[in-house]
């Protein structure tokens, strides 16, 4: 009797001291987290459209990070920096690189949470030019799959569908494949008109995009300035969605033409 109460009472110290020395399992960061993210949301709250930024995280750590900056209080510009190096060390992903305006940009991400789609954390840094301006917000990113460069590209017709807009008109896009558009509008006579200072380009990842353009139409302003949308394509119809200031969403219809309007 003693011997057996003995043999059970060492197999259930062999047994608590595996379960108390198993090794803790931690997701593969490495492979998780390669593919194009978007900023969709910061402490639980939806980012608007505009505000949103994407960083490309591939195999060979380079990165691609793109976002919205304002220049000057005339100017605000999309910019996407391709010239970035990552690392990871456990739960941290270090993003280093020089952006299109020369600035040096050092971003330290701690991983609260991630899956196959989505991924959180904090940023214990975001230094721009050795100024850090990180915080203890909690950030939410969505992996971009969609893939519609292809169909995007050609002659689109539409106008804006959002309730009270004062931009009634139609109008055209015709966007080519390496990265420039043009816009046409309709004149107070309604002649179709080439805007010839658009100075246009755009960036497509997945369904979000950005577009650059310069001197605004419909709020009179000078300078140059970017808007950006979540899109979606079936066949020849696409829309474009964005979340602007105070909860407002604008969105666009539109039909792939087979060419931009005859200017008269």
């Amino acid at each position: 009797m003693k011997i057996k109460n003995y043999l059970s009472l060492t197999l259930g110290i062999c047994l608590l001291l595996t379960a108390g020395c198993k090794k803790e399992v931690h997701p593969d960061y490495e492979t998780l987290l390669i593919g194009t993210w978007i900023n969709s949301a910061i402490d639980g709250n939806v980012v608007k459209t505009d505000n949103a930024f994407v960083c490309d995280l591939r195999a060979d750590k380079s990165g691609l990070y793109a976002l919205g900056v304002d220049i000057n209080d005339d100017n605000k510009l999309w910019i996407e920096n391709d010239d970035f190096s990552y690392s990871i060390d456990e739960d941290e992903v270090t993003i280093e690189g020089t952006d299109v305006l020369n600035r040096s940009i050092k971003i330290e991400i701690e991983i609260i949470s991630i899956s196959a789609t989505e991924f959180t954390g904090t940023f214990d840094q975001f230094k721009v030019d050795g100024v850090n301006y990180s915080n203890s917000k909690i950030y939410t990113f969505k992996k971009l799959t969609t893939n519609y460069s292809a169909q995007f590209v050609g002659v689109w017709y539409g106008h804006c569908t959002s309730a009270g807009t004062t931009d009634t008109k139609y109008h055209y896009w015709e966007y080519f494949a390496d990265g420039s558009y043009k816009y046409y509008y309709q004149d107070e006579n309604d002649n179709w008109v080439l805007k010839e200072d658009n100075n246009g380009a755009y960036f497509l990842y997945g369904n979000y995009f950005a577009s650059n353009y310069s001197n605004d139409l419909l709020s009179g302003g000078t300078g140059l300035a970017y808007e950006c949308w979540n899109i979606s394509i079936a066949g020849n119809q696409m829309t474009w969605t964005g979340l602007r200031d105070n909860g407002a969403v604008v969105t666009y219809e539109m039909e792939k033409r087979d060419a931009p309007p005859v200017i008269e």
